[in-house]
């Protein structure tokens, strides 16, 4: 308590601005209070009193003590940041903006509100106005952490993520000792899928401050990357224990307990992060997932519209309106391409679905894709897609779409099962639906007949991209030994990426041997091509991948290794919509011979089934 009432007015406001600093929140009133008894009019002394009630947490009573101490003086830039930084955490945005941009007009230079001004505009999605102004401050005050920290997060969010990545670097330059920016600096390295950075920087940030449960959380998905889920439960839990109202570590136990196959321990763990953060639309759109895996067509297709809402989706400029699922007789639809070639063959089984039911159907697609898909939706207009940005922040534009008369819906191809694939009744008596160049059919076919005897089997061992966790769904070459000295059967090569042929190459001469490559052959881009062959088989066998679904897209026989669960079987043990697909699948941390075994029996007795009708 003081000990004295203050006499003369400097005097006070020097000590009630030194209790304000140390806390003594009472006390800065009690001495603001003598100091208007003595001078009506002080403006300082309703400022310090404003400040000292808002860190009480009567912000109505702050913002009323704030605004008196402008109607005083209404040149202080620092009376106007503080009333907008108020007035913002009121919920009172636009009127915060306008403090903040009236300090501007005093001094355009003043950094404090053009961070704040920044750091709202981007909380309100106006990322490129927000973006201009913390880089003003950032060209004032270089050093400037409070600047540096929201531009971070921008430049993430904008798909810029190299900028953001050196801006973090320079962050933890300036300020090793705080641990939000070794955090933010490790998820841009997750991002990257530079595991062995990113858990380094988590180490650093969870040393600063063990206290928090962001960083346990945050090494937890590290561990889980290198699947040791021993160790990722338990940072997971860890964090838990640390504060048990952050979903971040409750989205990892349902993550673990998904690649357990254990889904009704994840659909318990993602509905707990989902309740304390609502608005997360990662928690959402991973959800959907596991609940498309049990077979809960309905909530997992509307929650998994939550993928269009993340911060790296696609941006679609000028696209049509949305289409809500309302009919379509007489209107036009443009369908939308997917970012993964693989999910646009998946999802275009609802194409001709949804252009029995439009008046005008336009396709948008990848233009490897282009020729194939002209050729197998003839009644649609297709056009390729125009995509500019970066991988982080791609952007779709429409230019080739008509201008007059516009079209009235559009759809993202994601979304389509949502609409035409709702219930099980609309699963079945599916066909084919890619129709292969016919010229190089006979081309590969003539081919196959001169060269290769026996069973025609073309096959893939992995995605284009096999690093990080990604490898735990893919065999190794040398595990389809099994597979690959069955007598009687030709193997070719479909895989694609880089570095294959070199991986075939390393296998013992009796496997290599076994190995057809197309030379001169495309696998990677020329999907007339890719198409062409694999129709041309008698079987594929591959991972989940895109070879997997141009097999399916075909009708072709097509054997499918993959982890439990899978979300597109959705809760089956086939592939609905895929009758020509099989499934034989395995436990994350099973031995390949799992899949492999079940498979070389079948090949065995479909070469006997072979045989006996080609003779």
């Amino acid at each position: 308590m003081l000990s004295r009432k203050p006499t003369d007015v400097e005097q006070g406001l020097k000590l009630a601005e030194k209790c304000l600093h140390e806390g003594y929140f009472d006390d800065t009133i009690q001495l603001c209070s003598e100091i208007i008894k003595i001078e009506a009019s002080n403006a300082d002394a309703y400022y310090y009193m404003g400040l000292a009630i808002y860190r009480l947490g009567q912000l109505p009573l702050a913002i009323t003590h704030l605004e008196t101490a402008i109607e005083f003086d209404s040149t202080r830039t620092d009376f106007l940041c503080a009333l907008g930084e108020i007035l913002e955490n009121s919920g009172l945005t636009k009127e915060a903006e306008s403090q903040y941009r009236k300090a501007l007009i005093i001094d355009r230079n003043i950094t404090k509100a053009l961070i704040k001004l920044g750091t709202l505009l981007l909380n309100r999605g106006q990322y490129k106005l927000g973006t201009n102004a913390l880089e003003k401050a950032l060209n004032l005050d270089p050093k400037n952490i409070e600047a540096i920290v929201p531009l971070i997060d921008a430049k993430n969010k904008m798909g810029q993520i190299i900028d953001a990545l050196n801006l973090n670097l320079l962050a933890t330059s300036i300020a090793p000792l705080q641990e939000r920016v070794w955090n933010s600096l490790a998820n841009i390295h997750m991002e990257l899928e530079d595991w062995k950075n990113a858990g380094t920087e988590f180490k650093k940030a969870l040393v600063l401050a063990p206290h928090h449960s962001g960083p346990w959380s945050n090494i937890g998905f590290v561990y889980m990357n290198y699947g040791n889920f021993v160790s990722a439960r338990r940072c997971f839990n860890l964090s838990i224990r640390v504060r048990s109202d952050v979903g971040n570590a409750y989205c990892g136990l349902a993550e673990l307990s998904y690649h357990e196959n254990k889904l009704a321990e994840s659909l318990k763990n993602s509905e707990i992060a989902i309740k304390i953060d609502p608005m997360d639309y990662h928690y959402q759109s991973r959800r959907a997932l596991q609940l498309l895996a049990t077979g809960n067509l309905t909530d997992g297709w509307n929650l998994r519209d939550a993928r269009l809402m993340l911060d790296h989706r696609i941006e679609h400029r000028q696209r049509p309106p949305r289409w809500d699922g309302s009919p379509l007789k007489e209107k036009t639809l443009l369908i939308t391409a997917e970012e993964g070639i693989g999910d646009e063959l998946f999802f275009a089984s609802c194409i001709n679905d949804a252009i029995s039911e439009c008046k005008q159907c336009f396709i948008e697609c990848d233009p490897r894709l282009l020729e194939l898909y002209k050729r197998s939706f003839p009644a649609a207009i297709v056009g390729a897609t125009e995509r500019t940005g970066s991988r982080f922040k791609p952007v779709q534009s429409y230019d080739w779409l008509p201008k007059t008369p516009p079209i009235d819906f559009s759809i993202e191809s994601g979304s389509l099962f949502k609409f035409f694939r709702p219930n099980w009744k609309r699963f079945g008596n599916k066909q084919p639906y890619l129709k292969p160049n016919t010229n190089l059919q006979i081309f590969w076919r003539e081919f196959f007949a001169k060269t290769l005897p026996g069973l025609k089997v073309g096959f893939c061992w992995r995605s284009k991209y096999h690093d990080g966790f990604r490898k735990y769904h893919y065999a190794n070459l040398l595990d389809w030994a099994p597979v690959l000295t069955t007598p009687s059967c030709s193997f070719i090569s479909l895989q694609y990426g880089e570095e294959w042929e070199e991986e075939i190459h390393k296998l013992p001469s009796a496997l290599n041997s076994k190995i057809t490559i197309l030379e001169n052959a495309d696998l990677s881009n020329d999907f007339e091509t890719i198409c062409a062959v694999a129709s041309c088989l008698d079987l594929i066998i591959c991972p989940s991948s895109t070879v997997s679904w141009i097999g399916g897209a075909l009708g072709v026989p097509t054997w499918v290794t993959h982890l439990q669960p899978n979300w597109t079987k959705l809760g089956t043990n086939s592939f609905p919509g895929f009758p020509s697909m099989e499934s034989f699948p395995k436990e994350i941390f099973d031995p390949w011979v799992t899949c492999f075994d079940p498979i070389r029996t079948r090949l065995d007795n479909y070469v006997k089934y072979f045989l006996k009708q080609d003779r």
